[in-house]
């Protein structure tokens, strides 16, 4: 069998499964989101500080597991990583049975940490397989994400409508999570990677030059293409956190119409961000990263202003499909380049922790927003953050590799000793 004999076909199947799980898993619950606010007694505010919890998990622990991956490896990580979910799982549903507030927070922070021990290795094996393959794939894997997260989001919606409570729904997923996450971690065992590229700076001012006094001392975290690249990364969070939480509130308040009709904004969003991150690939291999990362920016600007001003209910949906297709590739094309720079697990923890950041930043920015300006206009200033992540984007990517080109190295097994 091909997937068996050839180590690139099977790092890339174990990498999108990987993804898939991931989305799935966390999107089932999510929608869930209501009747844990309603059996736990957290009103919308509560619940604003039970998912700052899982955010703050994930923020505080991404420059741990950058660390821990540069120096144990994916393979560990990501197992380490399943152990944290399903007891997060599994404390979540105790938490939620008994109605107990802080044990609830505690199990979403412990969620969030086992978040970003996923996405860090998880990104990491990406990049790794998108080199072996020698052309741009990890906008596909978070397509595949995106994807899996519409049937979890469906199947917890059936959950819901059969009368099955968040509790149960958990233990569940505890159960799913771990046996399918334990067969990705299983099957890279053996699964063909390339040995990490020499963590070595790169300056912004060009690739021949010593790293400053100053990168030596803060290592990559405050180097100016890691910053950039940071840039680009929280104004597509940004701009993603406010499109799903956002969009169907904004419209209702605006325009003359009920839940589900606003929601189908949303959707538009979603679709097009999945197709963009299918055919992304090909346009980044075709006219470079820095071309992705300005065009990401001004289109999804250009959606958002859209979106905020239109003056009638379909531009607003044409807005919003504008707007997720230049949110397509982004994240996947900030997270390619940093990894191109060596030391990928600290890069890509670094450039990562920014969209954690956005996520704790924005609801309460876009909410203050709101209160003083309206919604419609606080969605449309999230267009100020991706243009600025357009002019980040234009100077992140010019001292990287513009192109990936396939490396012919022997394949060697993903932290085997793991």
């Amino acid at each position: 069998m091909r997937l068996r004999s050839d180590p690139v076909v099977r790092l890339r199947a174990l990498v999108l499964a990987a993804y898939c799980v991931n989305g799935f898993c966390l999107s089932a619950w999510n929608v869930r989101l209501a009747a844990i606010g309603e059996q736990t007694g957290l009103d919308a505010a509560g619940l604003g500080r039970f998912l700052m919890a899982g955010a703050i998990g994930t923020l505080v622990t991404i420059p741990v597991a950058g660390r821990w991956v540069a120096r144990a490896g994916s393979r560990r990580v990501y197992g380490l990583a399943t152990v944290g979910f399903v007891v997060a799982y599994l404390a979540l549903a105790a938490a939620i049975a008994l109605g107990a507030v802080w044990p609830l927070l505690a199990a979403n922070a412990l969620h969030g940490a086992a978040f970003a021990l996923t996405n860090v290795p998880q990104s990491v094996l990406g990049t790794q397989a998108e080199r072996r393959v020698g052309r741009s794939i990890l906008s596909q894997f978070h397509a595949a994400y995106s994807i899996a997260a519409a049937l979890g989001a469906a199947l917890g919606g059936l959950a819901a409508t059969a009368g099955l409570g968040p509790a149960p729904q958990l233990l569940a997923l505890a159960v799913l999570a771990g046996a399918a996450r334990t067969a990705v971690w299983s099957g890279l065992r053996g699964a063909g990677t390339l040995d990490p590229l020499p963590a070595r700076p790169v300056p912004p001012s060009g690739p021949d030059e010593e790293p400053t006094p100053r990168g030596r001392r803060t290592g990559v975290w405050l180097e100016t293409s890691t910053l950039l690249l940071g840039t680009v990364v929280f104004g597509a969070a940004l701009s993603e956190g406010a499109a799903n939480n956002w969009i169907t509130p904004t419209l209702i308040d605006a325009f003359p119409v009920d839940e589900g009709t606003a929601a189908t904004a949303v959707s538009v969003f979603l679709v097009a961000q999945t197709l963009g991150r299918i055919a992304g690939g090909r346009l980044v291999d075709r006219f470079g990263a820095t071309v992705a990362l300005v065009t990401s920016g001004l289109v999804s600007t250009a959606g958002v202003v859209l979106f905020a001003a239109a003056p009638v209910l379909w531009l607003c949906w044409v807005g919003a499909g504008v707007w997720g297709l230049g949110a397509a590739l982004s994240v996947p094309v900030a997270i390619s380049v940093a990894a191109r720079g060596g030391d990928a697990p600290t890069r890509i923890a670094a450039v990562t922790s920014l969209s954690s950041l956005a996520n704790i930043a924005g609801p309460p920015l876009i909410g203050a927003a709101a209160d003083a300006v309206g919604l419609r206009w606080a969605v449309g200033a999230v267009g100020v953050v991706l243009l600025a992540g357009a002019v980040a984007g234009r100077f992140a990517a010019r001292d990287r590799r513009p192109r990936i080109a396939p490396v012919r190295a022997e394949p060697q097994p993903v932290d085997a000793a793991g």
